[in-house]
């Protein structure tokens, strides 16, 4: 390196890989450290908050079929990303120019309950994952291109019914609107649907015969639409609470789904914790190798 600007571009470099190596490798040993230290709890009896939970996961029958976009194959997760290969004088890289993950949430059951677990904003690690390539935006089949058809890359990664689930994140148990409520909710929409047939309310409430539906009228309205509401709501009122568990609100408790074992996913952080710490390292001493550079070049400006 002949100049100070060569020197500050490299020390950037260092300074930078260096800070992303140290944090993400800390980062992966404290989840590594959660997954082995926290106790398993059963959806039946498990606190509310911060808790792990391992089951397996069911299809939502009133969700509907999850399909996942890019294979067309049936899930109950799925995220796609979209690469185009491009080129940049001397230099070229994958951009990523379509990215997209599943929202609906995934259906765990441990035997003795089962909880909707929200994959918005979790660390996400499938079992399955495929690569692939090909010379089209979308990809027209599942197979890699050839060598000279390789101007798109394509991942998907799945969870598919009947895998086994690991979530740690924040639990909590929803428990349904009382009847009052319910009734209160229901009345509204029941008022609301006969307005919509104005005519029909008119000719079953209106007494007097004025084509209008008068003050005391409108009484008789709310009293047939309650009326109405509760039998509704007591014929299918649900009184069952619903465990879900989502990210949780406190930042330092990260928030893992992943349909590896326990213990194969604690590996795999304490893995990357090494490897990235390996990284901090390198450039760190790289960072301090090239500073004296930097300040004689700094030093013989003119």
């Amino acid at each position: 390196m002949d100049s100070l600007s060569d020197y500050i571009w490299a020390e950037l470099f260092a300074l930078g890989f260096g800070l992303f190596g140290w944090l993400t490798s800390f980062s992966s040993l404290k989840k590594a450290r959660l997954i082995e230290d926290t106790p398993t709890s059963k959806i039946r009896s498990a606190p509310q908050g911060y808790v792990e939970i391992i089951g397996t996961t069911e299809r939502n029958p009133e969700a509907g079929p999850i399909i996942a976009r890019l294979t067309g194959s049936p899930c109950v997760w799925y995220s796609f990303e979209i690469e185009k290969y491009e080129r940049r004088g001397k230099h070229s890289s994958w951009r990523t120019i379509e990215k997209e993950a599943s929202k609906a949430p995934i259906i765990l059951n441990d035997g003795t309950g089962i909880c909707f677990v929200h994959p918005d904003k979790a660390d996400i690690t499938p079992n399955f994952k495929k690569v692939w390539y090909g010379g089209s935006r979308y990809p027209t089949s599942t197979a890699s291109g050839g060598l000279f058809n390789r101007r798109y890359r394509y991942t998907e990664q799945r969870i598919h019914a009947g895998e086994l689930l690991y979530a740690l994140g924040h639990y909590e148990t929803l428990h349904p609107p009382s009847m009052e409520a319910q009734t209160a909710a229901a009345k509204k929409e029941i008022v609301l649907e006969w307005k919509r047939d104005y005519d029909s309310m008119v000719a079953r409430f209106d007494r007097n015969g004025d084509g209008e539906i008068d003050l005391k009228e409108w009484k008789n309205v709310g009293i047939a639409a309650r009326k109405a509401a509760e039998k509704q709501v007591r014929d299918n009122y649900d009184h069952t609470p619903i465990n879900v568990m989502t990210y949780s609100p406190v930042r330092r408790q990260p928030y893992l789904i992943s349909t590896h074992d326990p213990k194969d996913l604690s590996r795999k952080y304490r893995w990357r914790f090494m490897g990235l710490g390996l990284l901090g390292i390198v450039c760190t001493l790289g960072f301090i190798y090239l500073l004296p550079g930097t300040l004689q070049a700094w030093h013989n400006m003119p």
